[in-house]
């Protein structure tokens, strides 16, 4: 029996169809019987078709004497995959005949010519996923949407761009909303699992229409496409290995990014190692603020949450509470003794101070600030509690000098190795310049930051109202951190001084 095989992996207007491959191979069964084998939608470039699989398995049962094809890259791609399917063939003494290159294999010049055809077909399929691979990489330098389904919160619309028709990203009004909470929510439980369960409560599904899981919300969270970037985001990314198309200068906090790259290992999760990752600036804004993104992307860094069981040595009143009769500070002594851990100041370590005759705890004294600094973050107005959408300039434009600053120095420490003596002596000059003028700028930074305090974010404040004790031991100190000045402890009272 002859067999006819035939294979389109899709249609396009200028390849030939399965219908006119047929027809072209009959041709050369010159009225013998024969059966043909047709595969649809399937690639070149490996074995894996039902219909092949099913004329190879005949060829084996010796039911087959040849085999047409239109094209011999209609059998393969590849030109190892090609020399195992011909060794099959003379195995079982399967003649092998392409109609368009117009040879069989029953004599040694068919035999020759094959072999050099599917070297020139092998090459030609390298070359074209080297050029899908540099189209990809070339768009993705451009700002252009690479492919695929739009990210959840936005969706594509048509734009040209340096005579490119292609796609851009654009805000899905109601879409964006379901993401700001979910960063909220996160931010406000530190668990992806509430997260989950408050976003499949409402009905949101993704934008396959599947209901949110762990990971794909441990995505979202993690995709730069939603921050508005700035120089910290810039730092963060780049500290994470990867390759940023753009300098520092241009991360002003208002687009929002793009990671691409090879694909990593199926076990690898998805932004999380972005060694051998670009980066590139979008052109679309960002809806996320870069300080609420990154304090995102610090707890999910972390390989295991911090809890505070209240019974440790130390307490998120460390630094702030100060001796009433000596003035000097009070620190917990001998860590964790019968369940309590005590106080004591550094007049009495010092052996002058022995004004306190109460013997005080650090929970009792926690337990009393606690109530008192709720009532306070209640009392405070919530316009001043929430931060500024956008990006404050100056400060901006700080970070990035000192990145660029940091990236000089490095240059020229890395040149010492192979520099001569003179040339050892201009970079450390240079350095030591450079080093001034970091100083410098870090005092600037320093002095913008005192003048515009930061406040924790506006979900912290909500979560430490609704329920204190599930906050972290850091997210209690950050609080007490950014509201008291001081807490000065006398015997059995207490002073909070707030800023």
């Amino acid at each position: 029996m002859i067999a006819i095989y035939c294979r389109q992996s899709v249609d396009k207007k200028d390849s030939i169809s399965i219908e006119q491959q047929e027809q072209a191979c009959i041709a050369f069964t010159f009225g013998n019987p024969y059966k043909v084998f047709k595969d649809k939608g399937f690639t070149g470039a490996n074995t894996n078709r039902p219909a092949f699989v099913e004329m190879m398995n005949e060829v084996r049962n010796r039911q087959v004497t040849k085999v047409i094809v239109y094209k011999v890259d209609r059998i393969s791609r590849s030109l190892q995959d090609f020399v195992g399917i011909y060794s099959e063939f003379e195995r079982y003494g399967v003649e092998f005949v392409s109609c368009n290159e117009q040879f069989d294999t029953s004599n040694a010049m068919g035999k020759a010519t094959l072999q050099i055809i599917m070297v020139f077909a092998e090459l030609e399929r390298s070359m074209i996923q080297k050029r899908v691979h540099d189209n990809f990489y070339e768009r993705g330098k451009k700002g252009l949407f690479l492919a695929g389904v739009a990210p959840f919160g936005f969706r594509k619309i048509p734009v040209t761009i340096d005579g490119i028709h292609t796609q851009k990203l654009e805000a899905d009004e109601e879409q964006i909303e379901a993401v700001k909470m979910m960063y909220a929510e996160y931010l406000l439980t530190g668990s992806l699992g509430a997260v989950v369960k408050k976003v499949n409560a409402n009905g949101i599904v993704t934008n396959r229409g599947k209901p949110f899981s762990s990971v794909t919300v441990s995505r979202l969270l993690r995709n730069p496409v939603y921050v508005r970037a700035d120089a910290d985001v810039y730092l963060y990314l780049k500290g994470k290995g990867a390759t940023m198309n753009q300098p520092i200068e241009d991360y002003i906090g208002v687009y929002g990014c793009t990671i691409y790259g090879e694909r990593k290992s199926k076990t690898t999760q998805k932004f999380t190692n972005l060694s051998g990752d670009s980066v590139q600036m979008n052109l679309h804004e960002g809806v996320i603020d870069s300080s609420e993104w990154l304090s995102v992307q610090y707890e999910l860094d972390k390989n295991k949450p911090l809890t505070n069981s209240g019974k440790g040595s130390n307490s998120w009143l460390t630094g702030l509470t100060k001796c009433g009769f000596c003035g000097m500070g009070i620190t917990v002594v001998g860590g964790q003794r019968n369940g309590k851990r005590y106080i004591n100041c550094g007049g009495r370590k010092a052996k002058h101070c022995y004004e306190r005759t109460a013997h005080l705890t650090f929970d009792a004294i926690e337990l009393v600030v606690k109530d008192s600094l709720l009532q306070h973050l209640e009392e405070f107005a919530f316009s001043e509690l929430s931060r500024s959408s956008t990006v404050n300039p100056k400060e901006n434009e700080c970070k990035i000098r000192l990145a660029k600053i940091e990236e000089e120095i490095q240059n020229l420490l890395g040149q010492v190795a192979k520099a001569n003596a003179t040339l050892v002596q201009y970079i450390g000059k240079r350095v030591e310049a450079l080093d001034a003028e970091k100083k410098e700028i870090q005092q600037e930074l320093n002095g913008l930051r005192s003048n515009d305090r930061k406040q924790p974010d506006s979900t912290l404040i909500d979560k430490a109202l609704t329920s204190w004790d599930s906050l972290t031991f850091d997210e209690k100190k950050s609080i007490a951190q950014a509201f008291i000045e001081k807490v000065i402890i006398y015997n059995e009272n207490f002073d909070i001084i707030y800023k």
